[in-house]
């Protein structure tokens, strides 16, 4: 739970909020940071939230000014930085299975790109995966999901990689596994707006 200071003014907030981020102050100036937890650092959900903040962490600097500056009023709200704001609703939203979106609010109304996984193959100690791009659209990033097993179901606690997708038709990614053997992936696209794509057809990477 995330407590406020001066709740009417909304001073200042402490605490954890979706089990994903913590507020709190520092040198009396607020701020807002990933949850950790270090004794399981490598469990399913964890690795995908790590995965979400670090893709967004990243991809803040390329936004166009006029999209950073939608998170001025969520900011104001959390007596934040906008960066921050920025990082708190789309883990929120990932905490849910949604996906983030580029500008403060999510308008949700256009078309992430229709790229699917092709290939998963052992290549010594790790596994490549290629991927095709057809129509681009609206296309922000890419989520691969792992799974041991099938059917795969796609969510949070099995993504293991998130990747900045626009205009290139083939990528190739590489992924090292915690264990030893034939695993099942697939692919979800999602838009600048934050829609997320359907689940891709299923490939596997054959036996090691």
């Amino acid at each position: 739970m995330v407590k406020v200071t001066g709740p009417m003014m909304s001073m200042a907030a402490s605490g954890t909020l979706a089990d994903t981020l913590v507020f709190g102050t520092w040198k009396g100036r607020p701020y807002v940071r990933e949850r950790v937890i270090p004794s399981n650092p490598k469990t399913g959900p964890q690795v995908g939230r790590r995965a979400m903040f670090k893709f967004l962490s990243q991809e803040w600097d390329a936004l166009l000014a006029a999209t950073k500056a939608t998170w001025q009023t969520p900011a104001d709200q959390l007596v934040a930085s906008p960066f921050n704001a920025y990082l708190a609703e789309n883990m929120n939203r990932w905490h849910n299975f949604k996906a983030p979106t580029q500008a403060s609010p999510a308008a949700e109304g256009d078309t992430p790109s229709d790229e699917s996984l092709q290939i998963a193959d052992w290549q010594e100690n790790r596994i490549v995966l290629g991927s095709m791009l057809g129509t681009a659209n609206q296309a922000w990033g890419a989520i691969i999901f792992a799974s041991l097993s099938t059917p795969l179901t796609s969510s949070v606690a099995n993504a293991i990689l998130l990747l900045d997708h626009d205009v290139v038709t083939t990528y190739t990614m590489y992924w090292t596994p915690p264990t030893v053997a034939k695993y099942y992936f697939t692919m979800r696209t999602f838009s600048k707006e934050g829609v997320l794509g359907a689940q891709t057809a299923t490939v596997n990477s054959g036996d090691p």
